[in-house]
């Protein structure tokens, strides 16, 4: 929670104006219409200027002291007790506070200006001390409405942020995963195997069954588990490995225990489709990915050795997914390149979402 005053010096100063003059209006309704108190008009004027700017100093000196009292109030006690609780504590600290500093102000006031009597003056600070709990309740109520309308605001926002960010998310998503020349690929790759090898053309077809199950299954899913992402990138790899023989090789190497917790999904997929799409693979030159578990993270890594003729990275994926990490975790994904490696490491979620 900011520190920060949650109503502005200027709104305490406009809030003062305005609510300094209902004691002034009162008194110049009740001189004129019910006649009292029974005074000489410039004795009454005399008095409804004093009585106006002892209004004015208090009112904003009440606007200042509860303002301190309900920041530090949410600062201390919002994250600790509920709402009821703390708005009782802050009103009750308020009005002591409140009184103490109207109490203050009217002795001196009264001792360097007025001079009022014993009795007169018995009887306005009682008046002042009535004053002060409405001006109190008054005040708490326009901080505690301005406060649940900043948050109304900032609620919205976020949702509507959430909203459009997984709506992209899903777009991306859909757009990077079903891709055509993926899709083309494997044909050619089917029919080809098709006349040489019908047994592995089955098993061909149920890998990339598999892959588009998995795609339509998850792609409105903000996490999914790590051993299902696993299972997953392994009928991709597999369609990968038919089409690129020996010159794409794999190693996941993560035990049951370490697929625990949970991924955004298609997230391996990505990232192991960007290393194919991006580096050379060739019986010479051989792609070489491994996936494994790093504490709480997992690492995918490729030997770096980029074509010549790669398509322009846009980093769409990427940001991504880095994207749709932020709006779920406050950990994010790293990419970077050490020695001739490309590393992209993803955060392990402990929890489903």
């Amino acid at each position: 929670m900011s520190k920060q005053s949650y109503i502005p010096f200027r709104k305490a100063l406009a809030g003062t104006l305005v609510v300094s003059l209902v004691p002034l209006i009162y008194q110049i309704l009740v001189y004129y219409i019910v006649g009292t108190p029974k005074c000489p008009e410039l004795t009454f004027w005399e008095n409804a200027m004093w009585t106006a700017v002892f209004s004015l100093l208090v009112t904003f000196a009440l606007f200042i002291v509860n303002i301190y009292i309900n920041t530090k109030g949410h600062e201390l006690l919002e994250e600790k007790v509920n709402d009821g609780i703390r708005i009782f504590v802050t009103v009750f600290v308020s009005l002591l506070a409140s009184n103490i500093v109207i109490f203050v102000m009217w002795k001196l006031f009264n001792d360097l200006i007025l001079h009022l009597p014993e009795d007169g003056e018995t009887a306005r600070v009682f008046s002042n001390q009535i004053l002060a709990t409405v001006l109190v309740i008054i005040v708490d109520l326009i901080i505690e409405v301005d406060i649940y309308v900043k948050k109304l605001k900032i609620s919205m926002e976020t949702q509507a942020r959430l909203e459009k960010e997984f709506i992209r998310a899903q777009l991306e998503s859909l757009k990077t995963q079903i891709s055509p020349h993926f899709l083309f690929n494997s044909f050619n790759a089917l029919q080809s195997l098709i006349d040489q090898s019908p047994v592995q053309a089955k098993s061909f077809i149920q890998e990339l069954a598999k892959v588009y199950r998995y795609v339509l299954d998850k792609k409105d899913e903000m996490v999914v588990p790590v051993s299902d992402e696993v299972a997953f990138i392994r009928s991709f790899l597999y369609l990968n490995h038919i089409r690129f023989g020996d010159s794409l090789s794999a190693d996941i190497d993560l035990s049951a225990q370490e697929m625990d917790g949970f991924i955004p999904p298609l997230t391996l997929q990505l990232l192991v489709e960007n290393a194919i799409k991006h580096n050379i693979i060739s019986q010479a030159r051989p792609l070489h990915i491994s996936v494994f578990r790093d504490a709480g993270n997992i690492i995918i890594k490729n030997n770096l050795q980029l074509r010549e003729d790669t398509p322009s990275a846009s980093g769409i994926g990427q940001s991504n997914l880095v994207a749709r990490y932020n709006l779920i975790s406050d950990r994010t994904p790293s990419f970077n390149i050490v020695d001739d490696a490309y590393i992209a490491k993803v955060p392990v979620l402990e929890q489903e979402l």
